[in-house]
């Protein structure tokens, strides 16, 4: 039996908006091969259905106690599953810039002239590089983590908010291992198995040049011209036994005197907007 799937729709939503029993023709026409089982998400709900809200099932494979509605004074409805989309979710990004950025020299000149003053990526012209280079290297797994926060919320408001330390070693002179963190928040709306949402991404980035001669370790004593050979040798041999697992004579990072470390900081806003399947086993947006 065929039946027009907007009279489906219009006679689930009076269900759901006020309790207007679907006529049994209408139930049993059922316009999709699966449904996504939904119950009234309160306290009298049966804990065996409860387990079962937001499940697909098949309707030529009832679930134990039949389908919605069909077990004893059930209370839940099976809404129309639609298994195929076009999955996406795009990030886009504001203010990147374009400008050229600090050479080396600038880097270190700052380290010893700058008195400690903070810069930012806009500033020191590296904002692009560092940006695309984790949009690169991670963008795919922060994609995925903002995809399971709307699938969480399963409609309505989503936030998800993210810190981790990232190696951007060669990206820009200075910046090695570096903090990137930020938050996601907009609307989703799920419906017949897919979830559509928008929102705002923050980001920011936190770092520190303390290492003059960009080998990894601080030094206790920098003067252009005169480099102590205690002041580089040890502390670079004990950086280099402790990354092969060997014990080192003493500690690696000693402190800096002729120069002062600064903070390198930076901001990014920018959107996101996805289309994904509530069913985490069908989308290919998934941690």
């Amino acid at each position: 039996m065929f039946v027009d799937q907007n009279l489906y729709k219009t006679a689930f939503m009076a269900y759901l908006r006020k309790g207007t029993p679907i006529e049994l023709s209408v139930k049993r026409a059922r316009p999709t091969a699966h449904y996504i089982w939904r119950t009234r998400n309160d306290g009298k709900v049966r804990s065996s259905h409860a387990n079962r809200e937001g499940q697909v099932f098949a309707w030529d494979d009832p679930p134990v106690g039949g389908h919605p509605g069909e077990d004893y004074n059930c209370r839940c409805t099976a809404e129309p599953y639609y298994p195929e989309t076009s999955e996406y979710l795009r990030l886009s990004i504001d203010g990147v810039g374009t400008k050229s950025g600090w050479s080396n020299t600038d880097f270190v000149n700052h380290y010893f002239y700058g008195g400690g003053r903070g810069v930012t990526l806009r500033q020191i012209g590296h904002s692009q590089k560092i940006i695309s280079a984790f949009i690169d290297r991670r963008g795919k797994e922060l994609q995925d983590q903002i995809a399971d926060a709307a699938r969480s919320a399963r409609g309505g408001s989503v936030s998800y908010g993210f810190e981790n330390t990232y190696d951007m070693t060669g990206v820009v002179f200075s910046i090695g291992d570096t903090t990137i963190g930020g938050s996601f928040s907009g609307q989703s709306v799920a419906q017949n198995g897919i979830i559509d949402f928008s929102g705002s991404l923050d980001l920011y980035l936190d770092d520190e040049f303390a290492d003059p001669l960009d080998v990894g370790v601080e030094v206790d004593d920098y003067r252009p011209g005169s480099i102590l050979y205690d002041n580089i040798h040890r502390p670079l041999n004990d950086y280099l036994r402790g990354r092969t697992g060997l014990p080192t004579g003493g500690p690696q990072r000693l402190g800096v005197r002729d120069g002062k470390p600064y903070s390198i900081t930076g901001t990014w806003s920018g959107s996101v907007e996805g289309r994904i399947y509530a069913d985490a086993t069908r989308s290919s947006y998934t941690e």
